[in-house]
């Protein structure tokens, strides 16, 4: 009798839930509930409940969607709506505003150190050059985040064309011992973890209206190191032709 009572409970509790649960929301509404899901995926489970209780009331409800407690912010704008528009048709720049200089043109983050003089960095100054526009490096999604919350960098991101270019270098595709038998949160090695969140670029940024294309190091002239030659008419070649359909944009 008691069993059954409580399964009464349970509906009529999912059912007020959906009532509440709200499917188009303002820019302000997704901004706070996106903050809120970040402050409750690192908070003990009595302040959960209370930052879940204030997402409540912005009016998403996880359990209408078949969301568990720990849903990540990815999942959440996965399913919301922006003024009524569906979640595969909202540009990030709607999510997200991107911080402009008096020029109008996107801020790029300043690459300095090793970083600089990488093999990413190179194929990314042939990409810019290609499309004939700077890409803003290392950007940071709200809806791509690793397993602790933390929003993962993607190479490059170019706005006007709503374009990610990746590079792949060797520790992407084949193992490097000194750091992959580090343990990480995922409860998986570094290397294990890479594969996964490189899985994950190409899972969710095409959910949220991103294109991605990916460069691997194997395509141009490397040593056996497999650190690139840096034949720069080989390589813009190779690049050209995979931006071909980008460049007159």
């Amino acid at each position: 009798m008691g069993n059954e009572r409580n399964r009464k409970i349970g509906k009529t509790q999912r059912k007020v839930c959906f009532v509440k649960s709200k499917h188009s929301y303002s820019r302000a509404e997704i901004n706070e509930i996106v903050k809120l899901i970040k402050e409750k995926l690192k908070a003990d489970s009595v302040k959960q409940k209370s930052i879940r209780n204030k997402i409540r009331q912005l009016g998403f409800c996880a359990s209408d969607y078949g969301f568990r407690d720990g849903y990540s912010v990815a999942q959440f704008l996965s399913v919301a709506k922006v003024n009524g528009k569906e979640p595969s048709r909202v540009k990030q720049l709607e999510i997200q505003k991107i911080k402009k200089p008096v020029s109008g043109k996107p801020v790029e983050k300043k690459i300095t150190g090793s970083r600089s003089n990488s093999d990413e960095s190179y194929i990314i100054d042939l990409c810019d050059k290609v499309l004939k526009q700077k890409a803003m490096r290392q950007h940071m999604f709200d809806f791509l985040c690793g397993d602790s919350g933390t929003r993962l960098p993607v190479d490059a991101y170019y706005p006007n064309l709503n374009l990610v270019i990746e590079f792949r270098e060797k520790q992407h595709t084949e193992a490097v011992k000194f750091f992959d038998k580090k343990q990480t949160v995922s409860g998986v090695g570094r290397g294990e973890q890479r594969k996964l969140y490189d899985q994950r670029r190409r899972k969710v940024l095409p959910l949220n209206g991103i294109k991605l294309i990916e460069f691997d190091y194997s395509e141009f002239e490397h040593t056996r190191g497999k650190r690139l030659i840096r034949n720069k008419k080989s390589d813009l070649a190779i690049i050209e032709k995979a931006l071909r359909k980008y460049a007159n944009k």
